[in-house]
């Protein structure tokens, strides 16, 4: 796995920690074992550095891997921010009022869905509050009487998540749980496992669980630990194998309190994560993990 120059910063990041530290070059090229060339091109963003080597550099400049990367996020977030600016003006009530008559019309809970995620990728954070507010009665509605979930309606359902009320995911969560054993009965059966939508459903569990933690309701967990521990090894896919393991951090930390071991497994996971899995969707896996483990210990046991 290879740290690419690209919209990540993560060049920025590391000249930035080299002129903070002030270990001398010739030493971390020795320790890295990376020619001159090589490293400075990575600097200055025309070339591509080897996770081992990264890690190599941040160990003989005393940085953790998890403080790069949060460094480099903020660098992101500020390009991000300014595209956020330009994109804003697009999404508005009008396109709310669009999803809420096709939805009234139809019935289609994909206009409700689409609004939902352009509102949550495209829109600034006090404009998108305005607009989810005037969504989600009818979200909420939809959700709270569903007893079976579609990949749309389970990604429905993670955009809004931390806006709905803890009562209404009580209300909600028993039919995801249902959903996600009738996945598996279908499977045993000898029937195709839609992996997409049971990856998305088994987030929504992991979500749920760490909400119960944070609204000290930790007796509605034990039937998700049990769950995801059942879980069969034919669907033990990559993603679903970081659920489990989060899982297992979760109750290491809110149900063992051991949070030394809970941060030790917490690292090993970020680590697996950056090191196997393509940039593209380490945004993902860092959104399940909020960012760094004392900001989802904070947000586990607040």
């Amino acid at each position: 796995m290879a740290f690419h120059i690209d919209e990540n910063h993560y060049n920025e990041a590391l000249r930035f920690f080299i002129r903070e530290k002030g270990v001398p070059v010739k030493i971390i090229l020795a320790h890295a074992d990376i020619s001159r060339s090589r490293f400075y091109g990575y600097l200055n963003g025309s070339g591509d550095l080897a996770m081992s080597r990264l890690l190599s550099i941040l160990e003989v400049i005393h940085v953790s891997l998890d403080e790069f990367m949060l460094y480099a996020r903020s660098l992101k977030g500020i390009n991000s921010n300014m595209m956020l600016q330009q994109e804003t003006s697009l999404i508005n009530e009008a396109t709310v009022e669009s999803a809420l008559q096709t939805y009234k019309q139809t019935k289609d809970v994909a206009a409700i869905a689409t609004a939902v995620t352009q509102i949550k990728t495209h829109a600034s954070e006090e404009s998108a509050g305005k607009l989810l507010k005037k969504l989600l009665p009818t979200v909420r509605n939809i959700l709270c009487r569903r007893h079976y979930f579609s990949l749309i309606d389970a990604n429905l359902l993670l955009d809004v998540m931390d806006s709905l009320r803890y009562e209404d995911l009580q209300t909600i969560v028993p039919f995801v749980r249902k959903t996600i054993m009738q996945q598996q009965a279908s499977q045993q059966a000898g029937l195709e496992m839609e992996i997409t939508r049971q990856q998305a459903l088994l987030t929504v569990i992991y979500q749920y669980t760490l909400r119960a933690f944070h609204e000290q309701a930790s007796a509605d967990t034990k039937r998700d630990f049990e769950l995801v521990d059942s879980l069969e090894p034919a669907i033990s896919d990559w993603y679903t194998n970081v659920i489990r393991k989060l899982m297992t951090v979760v109750r290491t930390l809110a149900v063992a309190d051991n949070e030394y071991e809970a941060r030790v497994e917490y690292n090993n996971i970020l680590a697996a994560v950056y090191a196997i899995q393509p940039q593209s969707v380490w945004n993902n896996y860092e959104r399940l993990m909020h960012n760094n483990f004392n900001d989802f210990k904070a947000y586990t046991m607040p």
